[in-house]
């Protein structure tokens, strides 16, 4: 059915590998055992790589390592649906109960039959009206959110009916496919022990890249954990219109269950926001930390009130349908592919243009991005620099970065213990954005809030010119609303001023 993976060379540690290895034993993974296996079956990589961590704990021992791997390529050939097999899979369920399956399972609650009935759907299986228990569901609350990954067992039932429908599957157990526990103050203690730059170099191994070579500079890094904060920073609004294969969209489909992603820019309004149901129904907005969506200069944001419902809820974190309130944290992502560098092609006027045209002259919409993400930057993601050495265990950053880091809500001014910023400049827009991103790197980079006059110069810059990349496009748009602007800061101790400046 599928080749058995094995490891190709010997592994060789590095000093980062042992210093991870050391720091957070059972939590890190080898990342080229990822990659022999993605690719195989529709799960995610932080579903691959907590079942890689299952069974190769010890990821120095290579006949370990390569026993663990079978297993796991076993375990993804027999019980991960495709999607091709949804009859194949009932049938079995049928004959021969009860069904092993890891899948995606998703949990709605129906009012509307008797006491209520909860339904699952197996998304990968798709297989829906599936039956599950409510003390299943109490347990593992995340069922009725984002959906877990989950390993279960489906019996067949055809004694439960609904008028004069069947519903004879039945969730009989299930165990979620995730980290159970995440300690920060554990965290925290396994940071301190690492100096900046390694703790940013494991970061970009976690996701996947291999921070050693040569085009992943310092700056190259950040702007790859810039696409990271909306994970980690509530409500982030961010903006990246750049070249294909350069992992634009990695954060929503591989490294987070708390990420989705919505490909061609479209979505309907209650599906994003609120279902004007009796109760209503809260929209990914409230279900999700980041919303991306991909492809976005192939939407359309044609009605004048939708623009505004994205507005508002850029704005102020809510939106108001009719008599309710709709409160959310989820960022907006709008991801593009351009094959051109817009600062320099005659296809652009300002570098919002290729967006739909609904909205690429909007500056009452751009003014709520904190940042612009030159993704002409970012490098294509050809097999150098795909990392084969030791990262987190996505699902555990991904928990961590949901229950923990997300909740820290005041590390954005924490710059200001040693700079100024020039009167004048920055709007409150502005300096809201600017405040944003430094948070944001900063819970990812320094999670415990202790940091340099350095550290924080460094981030601090990166804040000011994805913000300023927003404000020089909007002066592009409307010269007269938005004036010509710099955005420079003065050091309180040494009264040096320091401007920031970018190529448009």
């Amino acid at each position: 059915m599928t080749s058995t993976a094995t490891t190709q060379t010997t592994f060789i540690p590095d000093a980062l590998d042992r210093k991870l290895f050391a720091a957070f034993p059972g939590l890190v993974m080898r990342k080229d055992l990822t990659q022999a296996i993605r690719g195989t079956s529709k799960a995610p990589s932080y579903v691959i790589e907590f079942m890689l961590g299952k069974y190769c704990a010890n990821l120095f021992d290579d006949e370990e390592v390569r026993e663990g791997l079978q297993l796991v390529q076993q375990e993804v050939a027999e019980y991960i649906p495709r999607g091709d097999e949804t009859e194949v899979i009932k049938s079995a369920i049928r004959e021969r109960p009860p069904r092993r399956i890891i899948d995606l399972v998703k949990v709605e609650l129906d009012e509307g039959l008797g006491s209520g009935v909860y339904w699952a759907g197996l998304i990968t299986a798709n297989i829906h009206d599936v039956r599950i228990a409510t003390d299943i569901v109490t347990k593992y609350d995340r069922l009725l959110m984002a959906g877990a990954w989950c390993n279960i067992r489906v019996d067949y039932d055809d004694t439960f009916k609904v008028g004069s429908r069947t519903f004879p599957f039945v969730i009989q157990r299930l165990e979620p496919v995730q980290v159970g526990r995440v300690d920060f103050q554990e965290y925290l203690a396994g940071r301190a022990r690492f100096t900046r730059d390694e703790w940013i170099d494991a970061l970009i191994r976690t996701m996947g890249y291999e921070p050693t070579y040569p085009t992943l500079t310092e700056r190259i890094k950040l702007l790859y954990l810039v696409r990271m904060v909306s994970l980690v920073e509530s409500n982030y609004h961010l903006i990246e219109l750049g070249p294909r294969q350069t992992g634009k969209s990695f954060c929503f489909t591989e490294f987070s269950p708390y990420g989705t992603l919505l490909a061609g820019g479209a979505v309907t309004i209650p599906k994003l926001f609120v279902t004007n149901t009796n109760p209503p129904r809260l929209g990914l907005i409230a279900q999700r930390d980041v919303v991306g969506f991909d492809e976005i200069a192939g939407g359309a944001f044609d009605s004048d009130h939708d623009k505004n419902l994205y507005k508002s809820y850029m704005e102020n974190g809510q939106i108001n349908r009719g008599t309710i309130t709709v409160p959310g944290e989820a960022g907006f992502v709008f991801n593009g592919n351009i094959n051109f560098d817009p600062r320099r092609s005659m296809q652009a006027e300002h570098l919002f243009k290729p967006l739909p045209s609904s909205i690429a002259d909007d500056t009452a919409f751009h003014d709520r991005w904190a940042a612009y993400l030159p993704g002409w930057e970012m490098p294509k993601l050809i097999p150098e620099i795909i990392t084969s050495r030791v990262g987190f265990i996505l699902d555990y950053t991904s928990e961590l970065f949901h229950r923990e880091l997300r909740r820290i809500g005041h590390y954005g001014s924490l710059w200001e213990q040693w700079f100024e910023s020039s009167p004048g400049e920055w709007s409150a827009r502005d300096r809201r954005s600017i405040n944003k991103t430094f948070s944001g790197l900063t819970k990812l980079i320094f999670p415990a809030g202790e940091m340099t006059k350095d550290d924080a110069r460094m981030l601090l810059r990166v804040a000011l010119e994805l913000r300023l990349r927003v404000r020089l496009q909007m002066h592009k748009i409307s010269p007269q609303e938005f004036p010509l602007t710099s955005f420079s800061f003065s050091d309180k101790e040494t009264g040096e001023r320091e401007t920031v400046s970018i190529e448009t």
